[in-house]
């Protein structure tokens, strides 16, 4: 194996988006259920939001509608960057070829399932610091177009918000979107 493509590896297994799982703050019964279904990255069952939800206030039926809809909300999302930047999945384009747009796809997808998690949890900061650097780093070796995914997650966020009406689960939603472009965007700084 090339240096390139063991460095790549290394990335991949180290790229982790939650860390809801090691938050302290959260109860451990909580914490085990979002680590087992982020390990196997699915969505909660019915049993287990409503077992999270009773734990942190929050709406176990407005977690499972968006759940329900995810993939939905995700197709549309990316309809909408589609009909903003066509030129993404041409050939040239950086999400050239299909199977380069689908891997796209599929991370808006755990995006949102992950911001699920982080509603069900009631928190809106629920990234891994070290899983988001690996994550960034893998894109910035891929060229992954963090300019389109951007496009992407605020369509996402839009069409999420559109279907929940409670001011403090709209505010808590918008929040953690915030919070994961803005792990997402983060660059190193040098001293």
């Amino acid at each position: 194996m090339d240096p390139d493509s063991n460095r790549l590896q290394q990335l991949i297994h180290a790229a982790r988006v939650q860390g809801l799982g090691d938050d302290p703050s959260l109860q451990a019964h909580c914490r085990s259920i979002i680590a087992a279904a982020d390990s196997g990255k699915r969505h909660l069952t019915t049993q287990e939001l409503q077992l999270i939800c009773a734990a942190t206030g929050r709406s176990a039926q407005v977690a499972e509608q968006l759940q329900k809809r995810a993939h939905d909300l995700v197709d549309k999302a990316r309809a909408i960057l589609l009909n903003e930047q066509p030129g993404l999945v041409q050939e040239g384009g950086a999400l050239h070829p299909a199977e380069r747009a689908e891997a796209c796809w599929r991370d808006c997808w755990q995006f949102q399932r992950v911001i699920i998690y982080a509603y069900a949890c009631g928190r809106s900061c629920f990234t891994d610091p070290k899983g988001m650097a690996a994550l960034r780093e893998l894109y910035r070796l891929m060229n992954v177009p963090v300019v389109g995914l951007n496009i992407a997650l605020r369509q996402l966020e839009i069409l999420t918000l559109s279907d929940v009406s409670n001011a403090d689960d709209q505010a808590l939603i918008t929040a953690a979107f915030s919070h994961l472009r803005g792990e997402l965007n983060k660059t190193a700084v040098k001293s």
